[in-house]
Order: structure tokens, then C-alpha cells, then sequence
């Protein structure tokens, strides 16, 4: 298949092969960023509400997964007793995962006050 020498006959294919190309370069967002985004959001409603237990049951998963912000949220829940009993072990456990992580709150929380 010959080109065309005629610019305005090849314009076409050469924007259509163009397209092709970048959108094979294109990226689906992660779908487990967004869900992760708004089960912390719905836990943070739950959390303004007082529906502590509902705030443990949205961010323990997320926790055990690794994720810094529900550590730290599930340390702070253990530590005050808020929707689970107050266990200072599981709270000092969780707080220290956040901080391991590098979350600045937790890292704060764990700094002894002089």
C-alpha cells in the first residue's frame, strides 16, 4: 500500500493511526483506589455520626490491607473504646502499622511529649 503524496489525503490515516497508537497507552485508574477513597469518606460519615461500630466494620479491611490512614483510624478507635472495647494493645498496634508507613498523625501519636 502506497501513501498518497497528497498531505490532505494521508492527514486522515495518519490522525486515526495516531489515535490508535495513544490509546493503547492509555491507562485504566486503579478501581481499588477509588473504592479505597470511598469506604475512608463513608467511614468518615459513619465517624461523624457516632456509628463507631459501622467505622470499625468499614476500615478494618482496609487496615488489614495496608492501608495507613484506617491503621491509624483503628488505633485511634481502640485507644478511646469507640465502637470496639478499649484494648491499648490493638491501638498501640495499629498506630504503630500507620507509622511504619510513614502516616504523620501516628507518627505524631507514638512521639513522647517532652
Amino acid at each position: 500500500m502506497e501513501l498518497s503524496s497528497n498531505p490532505i489525503r494521508t492527514l486522515p490515516l495518519i490522525i486515526a493511526l495516531c489515535l490508535a497508537i495513544l490509546s493503547g497507552c492509555a491507562t485504566s485508574p486503579d478501581p481499588s483506589v477509588d473504592e479505597t477513597a470511598l469506604t475512608l469518606t463513608e467511614a468518615h460519615k459513619a465517624y461523624n455520626a457516632k456509628e463507631y461500630k459501622r467505622v470499625f466494620q468499614l476500615l478494618f479491611p482496609l487496615a488489614a490491607a495496608g492501608n495507613d490512614k484506617a491503621q491509624y483510624a483503628l488505633g485511634y478507635l481502640f485507644y478511646h473504646g469507640m465502637g470496639v472495647e478499649k484494648n491499648e494493645r490493638q491501638a498501640m498496634h495499629w498506630v504503630q502499622q500507620a507509622a511504619a508507613q510513614g502516616n504523620r498523625k501516628a507518627i505524631q501519636a507514638l512521639t513522647p511529649v517532652q
